[in-house]
């Protein structure tokens, strides 16, 4: 079952694009590099997006939910994907999209390929951002959520 689907985004691209038009020159490359970093992102998330949809949408047994944002304490989780199944199993998932590829190198570090530069480079991790999402789901979980019991056990998180 569907809870929320994913936001439209059309207009913060349409602010993008204004502010291109208008920005000074030394500040266009920037602008149109964000451009087209968000249009990749949010193809990869539509495109995520209509495949869990197509699996769970009849569902009983899990419920999802697009585009979760949450301020919590002073932390901002901003979750593309939260599936929740009857048995309160949380799954948190991450959309990135790369278009000429990704690679992590020994340290563990995320490196992806910029074709206008034809060269690898340094990208925040999609893990770390799952993981600090996790921590704040289980903070609001524990302040909020009473878990339920199963013949007798409560389920844990």
């Amino acid at each position: 079952m569907i809870l929320k689907s994913a936001d439209d985004k059309s207009d913060q691209l349409k602010l993008l694009e204004n502010l291109l038009q208008h920005a000074p020159a030394n500040s266009k490359a920037k602008i149109e590099s964000y451009i087209r970093n968000l249009k990749a992102g949010l193809a990869g998330e539509r495109k995520t997006s209509f495949y869990i949809d197509d699996y769970f949408k009849n569902s009983t047994g899990c419920f999802v939910i697009h585009d979760l944002r949450i301020d919590w304490r002073g932390r901002v989780a901003q979750i593309d994907h939260l599936l929740i199944n009857r048995l309160f199993e949380v799954f948190v998932l991450e959309t990135k999209h790369f278009h000429a590829g990704v690679k992590i190198n020994e340290s563990g570090e995320f490196l992806r390929w910029n074709n206008f530069a034809k060269k690898h480079e340094g990208m925040p991790s999609p893990l770390s951002q799952n993981e600090r999402h996790i921590e704040i789901l289980k903070d609001l979980f524990d302040q909020f959520i009473v878990l339920p019991t199963r013949l007798g056990f409560t389920l844990k998180q």
